[in-house]
């Protein structure tokens, strides 16, 4: 017995099959030369991955080179040392994901011979890996037919589908997920998904998209009706918390004093120079910041200070919080007890910086020293 395909069917997978193809072949034309993309390493995606969860191409593809030179595989990686572990992802920020990438890297060794598991929900289970990343690792490094839903793939498909439902409402993802498992090509995955991606990041941008330039336009009904920048749609304004803080530089016979943040704080495991929020959604004076921060470092240390000058101001932004960091030091103060924080501190020379992992803001600091 044979059957026939309904010709609207057929239409129908016509369509998706020049979509497809279209896609894939801009992609084949016009991919950014990413060094993960030479082998499809798994080792190199699970990194490149984590470390794009949160920052931007531009900024992470230099972390990821010094991160290979130093730890060329997971074997590598586990021996590291936590510290110099850190220290490689300075500036990075979210620094639960270089303690989460380098505790399963121990585990891997451990448990699985230091091989980077390929089954799915295996991948899934590693510290520090969701959907989205095992989805990417799965079908990215082992070209399995997985679906991965992330900033770019969110624009690039409410544009084509004018979809005017709010990507920010978590309910409303799940349409998107089976969205792009339907359009994955059989066995394409690899190529398929990263091109839906490099769209997103090289022509289907979030203001000024490039639609002249795009290989699926004849699919997108944002630019049938000439609306692209009505897509994605979201339901809310996130609104941003104004913050002042201020940290302080101690020298004492040519040493500076630093001190470990605790693991399970904001960037725990790093070190600073002492800090202190000093208001929220308030701006206060030049004088009344000086002022607390003395304030502050008195109740803290128990030093006595003659005087503090400013050396700069930091901007740093971070989760929906705009903050201004107004460094200080300290002229002449007269040390009577140690921290009462209970954190680990340290004298450290200028030269000794560069051994220690800082936050990018604290960084800053020592690079003004």
């Amino acid at each position: 017995m044979s059957f026939r395909i309904h010709p609207v069917m057929n239409i129908i997978i016509m369509i998706f099959m020049t979509f497809q193809q279209n896609l894939i072949h801009w992609f084949r034309a016009n991919q950014r030369p990413l060094p993960w993309r030479k082998h499809y390493e798994p080792y190199e995606v699970w990194v490149s991955e984590i470390m794009l969860q949160q920052t931007q191409m531009d900024t992470a593809l230099p972390y990821f080179k010094r991160w290979m030179k130093a730890f060329p595989t997971i074997g590598a990686l586990a021996k590291a040392d936590s510290k110099k572990v850190l220290k490689l992802w300075e500036g990075l920020g979210y620094y639960s994901r270089a303690r989460n990438i380098h505790e399963s890297a121990k585990h891997l060794v451990q448990k699985n011979g230091g091989v980077f598991p390929q089954e799915y929900e295996k991948i899934l289970s590693i510290k520090g890996i969701g959907r989205y990343t095992a989805g990417a690792i799965a079908s990215i490094a082992f070209n399995e037919d997985r679906p991965i839903v992330d900033g770019n793939i969110l624009r690039v498909l409410s544009r084509v589908y004018a979809i005017s439902k709010p990507i920010d409402v978590e309910k409303n993802k799940e349409l998107f997920w089976k969205l792009q498992e339907r359009l994955i090509p059989r066995g394409g995955a690899r190529e398929f998904n990263q091109a839906l991606m490099e769209l997103g990041a090289l022509v289907c941008s979030k203001q000024d998209p490039a639609c002249a330039l795009c290989p699926v336009r004849g699919f997108c009904k944002a630019f049938k009706t000439k609306t692209p920048e009505n897509y994605p749609v979201k339901s809310r304004k996130k609104e941003m918390v104004k913050v002042e803080a201020a940290a302080l530089v101690l020298e004492k016979n040519k040493k500076y004093l630093i001190r470990l943040r605790p693991v399970g704080k904001i960037m725990g495991g790093l070190w600073e120079f002492p800090e202190w929020k000093l208001s929220r959604n308030r701006t206060l004076s030049p004088a009344q910041v000086r002022n607390k921060t003395a304030r502050l470092a008195e109740k803290e240390f128990s030093f006595g200070f003659e005087a503090i000058r400013p050396v700069g101001t930091i901007k740093r932004n971070y989760t929906h919080h705009l903050e201004t960091l107004h460094v200080f030091k300290a002229e002449k103060f007269e040390e009577k007890t140690g921290p009462k924080t209970g954190w680990v501190s340290r004298w450290i020379s200028k030269k000794e910086f560069v051994e220690y992992p800082f936050s990018s803001a604290h960084a800053k600091i020592a690079a003004m020293l």
